[in-house]
This record gives structure tokens, sequence and C-alpha cells, in this order.
């Protein structure tokens, strides 16, 4: 069939069509023929249209034919009346309920070291000899190579009558020759104190001095040149320390110098933040005052120090 005949034939088909749908307008089918029209439209899969491009914001888009425009978001129902009493005033909701308060931390109760007189006298005597055998121990310590540069070693001196330990950093020359701590100028101040204190009967019906308290150090072997131990050095030697401090059972441990304290406490801070508080130590109180050395060379930490004897005094007699 050549192209004329095709083009003939289907101008044919249009003209049959176009006056069916003439004689349906007439005959008033038409809604029913746009109907099926668009529901062929819907079924019949349509070529993809080209991109258009998009709206701008001010432009409205466009409704489709035969469908009602979109309805507004409807917007959030409004609050609830409140309820309201005879008098017509509102009715406030009640509070929420209170969230219970954290379980306190339980209190630890510290046991302080006996203050009575028979007690203490029990202690000293059943100290006595495991001080002695520490100091033999201390004697005869090789642990690091202090032992080869001292003279004597150093172990510590007194009892455990008193209930007090003055503990400091490590012995001096004085110390070294002798085998026997606090014995230089240092130690002659101690004495001073620690008789000032029993002359004021700071401490009532407890004697002080030499005798009945315990003076010792971290470091039982003079470091050349007395400079500042090393924390090897303190290692090996402070065990000896700790166990003559349990012998003892001390009410109250007087660190002299930041040295001591460091270590006892486990503490960096500065000597002067560590005065003036108690620290719990192993069934016994803390504190924390000057080197005698150090009030030797600056005479205004003597009343410091006193302070610090005083406060030693009063914690001594309480619980």
């Amino acid at each position: 069939m050549s192209q004329d005949n095709l083009r003939e034939e289907a101008a044919a088909v249009v003209r049959s069509v176009r006056r069916f749908l003439e004689r349906e307008l007439h005959a008033g089918h038409g809604e029913l023929v746009a109907r099926a029209a668009t529901r062929d439209a819907r079924v019949t899969p349509k070529a993809k249209p080209a991109a258009t491009p998009s709206p701008s914001p001010s432009s409205a888009p466009a409704t489709p034919a035969g469908r009602a425009p979109a309805k507004p978001a409807s917007a959030a129902p409004p609050p609830p009346e409140p309820e309201r009493d005879l008098f017509g005033n509102p009715i406030a909701p009640p509070p929420p309920p209170r969230a219970a308060p954290p379980a306190e931390a339980p209190t630890v109760e510290i046991r302080i070291h006996p203050i009575d007189p028979v007690a203490r006298q029990a202690i000293t005597e059943a100290a006595s000899p495991v001080l002695e055998e520490i100091a033999a121990e201390v004697r005869a310590c090789q642990k690091c190579a202090l032992w080869e540069t001292r003279n004597q070693a150093v172990p510590g001196v007194g009892t455990a009558r008193a209930g007090i330990a003055f503990i400091g950093e490590a012995p001096g020359a004085d110390e070294d020759r002798l085998g026997e701590p606090f014995v230089g100028r240092g130690g002659q101040l101690l004495d001073r104190i620690i008789k000032a204190m029993d002359e004021a009967r700071l401490i009532p019906g407890v004697p002080l001095n030499r005798q009945t308290v315990f003076i010792g150090n971290v470091l039982h072997c003079r470091p050349p040149e007395n400079r500042v131990p090393l924390p090897f050095e303190v290692q090996q030697s402070s065990p000896f320390l700790h166990r003559q401090l349990e012998a003892l059972q001390p009410r109250i441990v007087c660190c002299l110098g930041k040295t001591a304290a460091e270590h006892l406490l486990g503490s960096k801070a500065s000597l002067a933040s560590m005065r003036g508080k108690v620290y719990p130590f192993h069934g016994a109180k803390l504190i924390v005052t000057y080197h005698p050395a150090a009030v030797l060379r600056n005479p205004e930490l003597k009343r410091p120090v006193w302070e610090d004897m005083q406060l030693l005094a009063r914690e001594y007699q309480t619980d």
C-alpha cells in the first residue's frame, strides 16, 4: 500500500472518530467519554516528559484537572480546658513527684590508736623487740648504693609510750657519724621544741622527750652532700619506716619537711598548702610542719611551727 493510501485511510479514521465524539456530546455522554479517556491515559504508559525548570518560590503549583486542590496542613489541636473549682477558678495540675535524694555514702569510722596509759604501755612493750629487729636490718641493709658511701645507717630512736612520731627526710653528716637521727643543729632544735611542748603541758599527763616519742626518717642512710633522696632510694628504705610505725601504733605522726609529707601522704602539693590540716593515716592522725633545718635558715618559721605543735596537741587528745 502506498503512503498516499495510508494517509487517506488515517484521515478517514480521524473523521469517523470525530463524528462519533460529536454524536456523543450531542447525546449528553461527554462526561462519560472524558472519564474513559482519563482512565485510559492513566493505564497507558506514556513517554517520560522532558525536564522542566523548577517553578519559582512565588509561583503556585498547578492543580491537576479533575482533582480538588490540596488542603493545608491542619493546625495543632487546641490545649484542653483546665479543670475549674466551684468558683470557676482553674485548678492547677499536681506537681510532678520529686526524685528521691541520692543515698548518702555510709560514714566510715576511723579508729585512732589508744591514748590510755595502760594501753600505751602494752603497745610499748610489744613494739620494743620489733624496733630492735628492724634497727638491726637497717644497719645491715645494702639494697641501694648509699650503703657504699655511709659511715653508719640510722634506724630511728624512741618508744611508743607517748604515741607521737616525728618523721624527717634523711640523716645528715652528724647523724651519719653517730648513727642516731636528729643529733645535729636541726636535731637540737627539735629537742627544744619537744621540751617546750612538755613544759607548756600541751598534752597533760603525757611526758614528752626523746625517750617517750619516736624520731626517725624516710631514708636511713645519708645521701651524698645531703641531696634530696632519689625515688629508688626511698622505695628501698621506706618499708623499714612503715614497719616501725606499724609497731609503734602512734596517735599522731608529724612530718618534718616536704619529703616526709610527700612520701607518707602520696601528695606533691606545696608544704604550705599541706600545713594546718589533719590527715588520717593507718589508725593515726598526720600533720605537716617545717623541718627544723628550715627553721634554722629562716627564724620567722618558729611561730608557724609552734602553731603546728599546738594543733598536734589538740588532735592528740581527741578521737
